[in-house]
């Protein structure tokens, strides 16, 4: 990845699945798109990064029944989270309540830097991330 630059503020950045079925995604989005899958260096568990040439672009992961809604005990359907990096994710959690979202999980340290989920006024969801090395 020697020509990787890190995302600036505001560009998106990382793709990430949410899947029940992490088996079937590998092969459907590998044979639909020739996806490079390869399993991420960074985590333990089972993450197959998504590596577009030489460049990682996201990954995936299996929902698991610690995802259940502790209200309904309902777990969520298959789905694609947008990541979109910021310079500082705890002065932009701040900014989305006063905007009129919402934060679903608050800033959270994760080992490729620190994440929040969050909503719109609307109520569409995406992560915000200050990657490690910026």
């Amino acid at each position: 990845m020697a020509d990787y630059t890190m995302p600036q503020n505001g560009e998106l950045c990382w793709y990430e699945l949410a899947t029940q079925d992490l088996a079937k995604a590998r092969e459907f989005y590998s044979g639909l798109l020739g996806w490079n899958l390869e399993q991420s260096k960074l985590v333990e568990m089972e993450y197959p990064e998504i590596h577009i040439g030489d460049q990682s672009v996201g990954g995936m992961m299996e929902i698991t029944d610690e995802w259940k809604s502790p209200e309904t005990g309902e777990i969520p359907p298959s789905h694609w989270m947008t990541y979109i990096a910021v310079d500082d994710v705890d002065a932009t959690c701040e900014k989305v309540k006063e905007l009129g979202g919402n934060v679903c999980v608050p800033p959270t340290d994760i080992p490729v830097g620190r994440f929040s989920v969050v909503n719109d006024p609307s109520g569409a969801t995406f992560s915000i991330i200050k990657l490690n090395g910026e």
